[in-house]
């Protein structure tokens, strides 16, 4: 395996702060404020119904790849495919590429036999299980995050949805996936040291999730201290949705509520660039005025399975995709270029961006852009050896990469997780 290039971490709260500075902020202060736009008012659309197909032969080398990368690895192999994300700020951190690793799973299980179905529990009881190491959130107990406050080291307590959304979604996935409600009785411990272990259960995380919902101007949770993203508050909402399909509760009201603030405020950022505002600062009320493809395709590809209406996430995806950049995705590179600036405040590679983008469009039923996404992507970088399935791009971001050109594959297949419900499985 070739070795990652060099990632400059940057947290989006440092990000901010020098962007606060610059002057091609201070020009745009007239447009930061948020735009209050209604959203359309159109048929709540479903995706056409489709038969479910087996799984095909590289979805099945995908669900071993899966299995091999998430489960025991030797000291080699673990350091080969797992040192990531260096001080988990970054966009490559560890958490990011294990919740990746288990929705793709998830999508090849939609469709799996019983055998393929139980190897799909495994893979997310593993992604759980890593996920809950303290080297994955440690980084939420540093000094300008939450490690000061009262309730430190506990990571779930406060904001931070960009690591309790993902475990949630986890869970929920775990529990349809196996009707096991072991995180449920037993729950699941976050050890600081022998001293301090904060324990937690999948009902009282849902409880802090929601409480911060509810309490919230805007429905939605935070995830660095005092920014609110689009994307990071789907991945709750749709853990909610699942647990409500399997008999646990009713969080319907909070998620319209989260969506008609989200679509009032969040659209046509005044810069372009994309169809979403990249971030709200909750303290000012003011938006970074400017999208990013990448956010649009994590935004839309995780809101398509719990939004109210799916023709609101077409339109969306019909907007963001008029103003890709075609030059940079018909021959995809695998290394950052660029700095970041105010235009482009976080730069990713063009491998990373074509697959979210694609794995977008799938969700969205737009074959046609994903299929020009997904051909010069695989042409590269595709492997197909050893019974596996992957992406040999940069170690950085190899499993998540790989992950979203999965969660493409299953689509293209027929998975789709707004029209997948789960068994009832609580007993309460």
């Amino acid at each position: 395996m070739k070795e990652p290039k060099a990632v400059a971490e940057l947290s989006w709260s440092k990000v901010l702060r020098r962007l606060a500075v610059s002057l091609a902020w201070m020009a745009c202060l007239a447009c930061l404020a948020p735009r209050h736009l209604s959203a359309e008012e159109v048929p709540a659309g479903l995706a056409a119904p489709r038969e479910l197909q087996p799984l095909s032969a590289d979805e099945q080398s995908a669900l071993r790849w899966l299995d091999h990368v998430l489960g025991p690895l030797s000291p080699e192999e673990e350091k080969e495919w797992w040192n990531i994300g260096g001080r988990q700020f970054g966009l490559f951190s560890t958490r990011y590429n294990l919740a990746f690793a288990g929705y793709a799973a998830a999508a090849l299980g939609i469709r799996g036999n019983a055998e393929q179905r139980g190897t799909v529990g495994r893979i997310l009881d593993n992604c759980i299980r890593r996920y809950l190491k303290k080297e994955v959130w440690a980084y939420s107990q540093a000094k300008d995050y939450w490690g000061t406050k009262p309730w430190a080291p506990d990571p779930c307590y406060r904001e931070n949805v960009m690591y309790t959304g993902h475990l949630l979604q986890l869970l929920a996935l775990y529990e349809a996936f196996t009707g096991d409600q072991k995180y449920w009785s037993e729950g699941f411990d976050f050890v600081w040291d022998a001293r301090k272990v904060v324990h937690y259960d999948v009902q009282k995380l849902i409880d802090v999730t929601v409480e911060q919902m509810r309490s919230s101007a805007s429905g939605g949770v935070t995830c660095e201290p005092g920014l609110l993203f689009f994307p990071c508050n789907n991945h709750p909402h749709y853990a909610l949705k699942l647990f409500a399909a399997m008999g646990h509760g009713d969080w319907s009201a909070e998620a319209r509520r989260w969506e008609k603030w989200a679509l009032s405020h969040f659209r046509k950022p005044a810069m372009g660039g994309g169809a979403l505002n990249l971030v709200y600062h909750v303290r000012s009320g003011l938006f970074y005025p400017r999208g990013y493809a990448g956010l649009d395709a994590w935004s839309l590809l995780w809101y398509e399975p719990w939004a109210e209406n799916r023709q609101t996430v077409i339109r969306l995806w019909k907007q963001a995709k008029t103003m890709l950049d075609w030059k940079q995705l018909s021959d995809p590179t695998d290394v950052i270029s660029g700095a970041n600036n105010c235009m482009n405040p976080q730069q990713v590679p063009a491998t990373v961006l074509a697959v979210f983008l694609a794995a977008a469009a799938r969700a969205c039923d737009d074959a046609e852009t994903a299929e020009r996404l997904e051909r010069p992507l695989d042409a590269k970088y595709l492997r197909r050896k050893d019974g596996f399935y992957w992406l040999e791009v940069g170690r950085e971001w190899r499993i998540g990469a790989t992950a979203q050109r999965i969660l493409a594959l299953a689509a293209a297949n027929g998975s789709r997780f707004r029209e997948w419900t789960p068994e009832k499985s609580a007993t309460r």
